[in-house]
This record gives structure tokens, sequence and C-alpha cells, in this order.
């Protein structure tokens, strides 16, 4: 025996469905929600938020989900030699001449050149 059926409001369903009234009226307006009730214009509560998400976009505002972090491996010693040979071949010795402190800009560029020598050193032994 089918169970009776629950009837809601336009407004009801907007609760129900965390949007605003006039989202709802839109949807029944463009056929993507039908009223159960024409005469009294009532919905059916039964399945609203499948029938609802699947004939809808998701919200704009809706939060999207973050990626992973990426999780870097621990340089070792061994791998530290290798990454200080191709950070030799790309740096210029005579633009580093002066010992520290530096400006914020030099530590930037030492930080790319590292990290660029850190990548062809990973690509070249496959880690």
């Amino acid at each position: 025996m089918e169970s009776k059926r629950q009837l809601i409001s336009e407004k009801e369903a907007a609760a129900i469905l965390n949007r605003t009234p006039s989202a709802i009226y839109r949807a029944l307006a463009d056929n993507r929600l039908r009223f159960a009730d024409e005469r009294n214009r009532k919905l059916d509560r039964r399945n609203l938020e499948e029938r609802f998400s699947r004939s809808t976009r998701p919200r704009a505002d809706k939060p999207m989900a973050s990626p992973a972090p990426v999780e870097q491996q621990p340089i070792h010693e061994d791998d530290w030699q290798e990454i200080a040979a191709v950070a030799n071949e790309l740096i210029d010795a005579a633009a580093w001449a002066t010992p520290p402190p530096w400006t914020a800009d030099r530590w930037a560029g030492l930080a790319g050149v590292l990290e660029i020598a850190r990548i062809e050193v990973s690509g070249i032994c496959g880690k």
C-alpha cells in the first residue's frame, strides 16, 4: 500500500532545499519541478531533494572541494649533492659574490634555482 503523500508549499520547499522561494518558482516555471496538487499549488515532499538536484546545476556559492595538499618527501644528503651540482650549473656565481644579508629578491632567486634543480634531479632519478 502506498504511503500518504506529504504536500508542502513553495516556501517550505525553499527552506528544505536551502534556496530562495524565487528559485523554487523559477524551477516550477521551467518544469524542473512539478506540483503534486495543481489546484492547491502543493509539491510532493517525498524525494524532493533528489528531483531538484537532478534538474538543477550546483549553487555558485557552494565551496568547491580543495585539492589534497602535495606531500613532499624529505631531501636526502645524496640528493642535495646532485641538487648542488645542477644548481651550480644554473646560477651565475659572480652575482652571488657578496655575503648575506641579501634582499628578498635575491633569496627568491636562490629559492627558484634550488627548486628548478630539485625538479631536474627528481626527473633524472625518477623519484
